[in-house]
């Protein structure tokens, strides 16, 4: 049991101290607690002067790998300790000061406006779920291959969604209280595409809508062919 644990924290520690010293992180094991860790290397990582953001094909190999392992990773282990620890000795060992992120609510002049609607130059409207499986007030998310969002009935009017997060591209995850939560940064949208909070340093552009209709019973999305 010991042994196993020990393994366990070796994966979190390595890919934090790769990470802040600039090198390419080894794949590990990822679980719930384990995310959380990379989510503050990461964000410290960006906060260095002069290391800008993770290049693009990082950041789309980890959030791919951490959606799939954190799918299949059901154990779930106490958080303070190993957080302590693991970025604790990381941190020791490249010599970086640690500050505090706070979510922050954007309000007013420089929030990004509405992220307007995908309109696809060669498009094909795509069938998404029945017009009775969506009453008033009713949410459903949906998956087209190129494009996932989720649709909605509201005032008596469909609407559809990019359930795709701004920042990095994460896919975002239905909230109670109609709410659009990032896995990846925690960053929350409002079901109609507005940034409700994130903890970036600038701003966050809406979620896009998505052309949607009703048609022959059947709700329909318009996106790519």
């Amino acid at each position: 049991m010991r042994q196993g644990k020990e393994v366990t924290m070796k994966g979190p520690r390595r890919f934090v101290e790769s990470l802040l010293r600039g090198r390419r992180p080894r794949r590990f094991p990822v679980d719930d607690t384990d995310a959380d860790i990379l989510r503050a290397a990461i964000e410290l990582r960006a906060a260095r002067p002069g290391s800008g953001t993770p290049n693009e094909e990082f950041v789309v190999g980890l959030y791919q790998r951490l959606a799939q392992e954190r799918r299949e990773e059901a154990e779930r282990r106490p958080v303070a300790t190993r957080r302590q620890i693991v970025l604790g000795g990381a941190l020791a060992a490249t010599g970086v000061a640690v500050g505090v992120a706070i979510d922050r609510t954007l309000a007013g002049p420089g929030a990004p406006a509405g992220g307007g609607t995908l309109i696809p130059d060669a498009g094909v409207w795509h069938p998404v779920v029945a017009a009775a499986e969506l009453p008033e007030g009713a949410v459903r998310a949906f998956d087209a291959g190129s494009v996932n969002g989720f649709v909605y009935r509201s005032g008596g009017r469909l609407r559809a969604i990019s359930g795709t997060c701004t920042h990095q591209g994460c896919r975002l995850g239905l909230e109670a209280g109609m709410r659009l939560r990032c896995p990846c940064h925690r960053a929350l949208f409002a079901l109609d595409g507005r940034v409700l909070h994130h903890r970036f340093p600038g701003p966050l552009p809406a979620l896009p809508r998505i052309a949607v209709r009703q048609a022959d019973g059947v709700v329909q999305v318009y996106i790519s062919a």
